[in-house]
């Protein structure tokens, strides 16, 4: 799927595949050591979705994340802000990916 990753994406909403507003874009960074884009989707009573920003559409003023709310809802969980470890990209990557695939 297109995306265009940049700062000024931050403060969109984001929705799920089935419209579902799931929060707003709060931070866009790219892993280092591995040169991938990832989206932060700030989530008022759940904890943030760090998503590959190569799964995303973005269309206006939207974020499109082609997943249901319910499958979002089990995303492994990155602890550092701004960064992921080469193991929460193995696993963001896994997950995002193979949800694609099989969703």
């Amino acid at each position: 799927m297109a995306s265009a990753v940049g700062l000024d994406l931050v403060g969109l909403a984001a929705f799920s595949r089935e419209g579902t507003k799931l929060g707003k874009l709060k931070d866009v960074f790219t892993d280092s050591e591995s040169s991938s884009g990832y989206l932060v989707i700030g989530r008022r009573m759940a904890r943030d979705l760090v998503i590959p920003a190569d799964v995303v559409e973005i269309e206006g003023e939207r974020v499109l994340v082609p997943f249901a709310s319910s499958f979002l809802n089990s995303a492994p969980a990155v602890k550092a802000k701004g960064a992921v470890s080469s193991e929460e990209h193995g696993r963001l990557e896994a997950f995002y990916h193979v949800g694609a695939a099989h969703d």
